[in-house]
């Protein structure tokens, strides 16, 4: 078995322009398997921005609009409490230049996702 997230830990997602028109989010932010999600034990959040303008914006296409965190413990928690009762973790998965990488790796349905978005914290850019 893979090693796990401890559920203190909190993680953040990448909100861009083509998960969010500045009104809803679209539950592709987490729909479907291997979710990619940064560790903000590792990379804090103040420094979240820079790091996923470099590793996830592709102006003018897709621009980093909001940043959603949520506890590790919080998200396994939604899982298991929605209709299919999904056991979901968060994975170590460190690529070259982002120590902080992770992944959600069961597959996510388009309702759980909803779910998830809804307990996100959601954080504008700082300015």
């Amino acid at each position: 078995m893979a090693t796990e997230v401890d559920p203190e830990e909190d993680i953040a997602r990448a909100i861009c322009s083509d998960h969010y028109d500045g009104e809803r989010y679209s539950s592709s932010l987490f729909k479907g398997q291997n979710t990619s999600v940064s560790r903000l034990a590792i990379v804090p959040l103040e420094d979240s921005w820079d790091l996923f303008r470099r590793k996830v914006e592709k102006p003018p296409d897709r621009t980093l609009e909001q940043i959603g965190t949520i506890n590790v413990g919080s998200l396994k928690e939604i899982g298991i409490n929605h209709l299919t009762n999904t056991e979901l973790s968060v994975q170590p998965d460190p690529q070259p230049n982002y120590d902080s990488h992770a992944i959600i790796p069961q597959k996510i349905s388009k309702g759980l996702a909803n779910k998830i978005i809804d307990e996100l914290v959601k954080h504008d850019p700082m300015s």
